[in-house]
């Protein structure tokens, strides 16, 4: 399976720890919010706003650019180790490119004032549409916006989003990392189901399942500190979930930082 492209397969992550739950959840809303911002249709559009709607309410909750931050440091710590243990077996060049960039970046969270969402915050008619999410009604004011020129929608969208790029370009680079450090392993689930002990000392991040594209199974995969289980589930005819109890081959990727 190792050799299949990315468009035969589908991959079913699993976060470890929730500060990666919640970078998924924040690079999902991110991707929701460039794939609709350039439709032509203002229900589509709209899609755009409502995810950066949800973007909003993450980041006013949480003191994200710390989180980052830390993350950042966690990792370049990391990667300095392997660097000062001088191993034959690392590709330096790799190694080195990867502690520059994070340099790079921790300069650009650095400089990123915590009041960074104030913009948003004062934006009347971002906070209008915002406000408005859970009504059954629109304010005309809306309305009238989203039957504006798509081009000045999205000149507008992508305003909106400029003060949080700094956040899209860090969880990009950070989930780049702990996607890139498992190993793919060809596995066998025997009569759909798998399990394997995990070392309790290792730094588990994520767990990533990978399947050929055209099967009618998935993983439901639950892990702790010791133990991963893999559980191939599919549905009957009258939509009921239920176990798959064929063998299943699949790759899996356990990412440790």
């Amino acid at each position: 399976m190792n050799s299949l492209s990315d468009n035969q397969v589908s991959i079913y992550e699993e976060p470890v720890q929730e500060k990666v739950r919640k970078f998924l959840k924040i690079e999902y809303l991110f991707d929701r919010i460039y794939y609709f911002k350039s439709k032509e249709d203002k229900r589509e559009n709209y899609t755009a706003l409502m995810a950066l709607y949800d973007l909003y309410e993450i980041l006013s909750r949480s003191d994200i650019k710390s989180e980052l931050i830390r993350e950042v440091e966690t990792h370049n710590t990391y990667f300095n180790k392997i660097k000062d243990s001088q191993s034959s077996n690392t590709d330096h060049s790799k190694l080195n490119s990867v502690i520059e960039k994070q340099e790079l970046l921790l300069k650009l969270l650095y400089s990123i004032e915590s009041n960074y969402l104030d913009y948003l915050d004062n934006d009347v008619l971002c906070k209008t549409i915002f406000k408005n999410f859970n009504s059954t009604i629109q304010p005309s004011s809306v309305d009238f916006w989203l039957t504006r020129d798509i081009v000045l929608r999205e000149t507008q969208i992508d305003l909106w989003l400029e003060p949080l790029l700094f956040i899209k370009k860090s969880i990009d680079f950070i989930l780049n990392i702990i996607r890139k450090s498992g190993n793919f392993n060809d596995k066998l689930a025997e009569k759909g189901f798998y399990i394997e002990k995990l070392d309790p000392k290792k730094n588990v991040l994520l767990i990533r399942v990978t399947l050929t594209s055209d099967l009618y199974y998935y993983p439901q995969i639950s892990v702790g500190k010791q133990r991963l289980n893999i559980m191939f589930m599919s549905k009957d005819d009258k939509n009921n979930l239920i176990r798959h109890k064929d063998d299943v081959q699949f790759i899996l990727t356990t990412c440790v930082l």
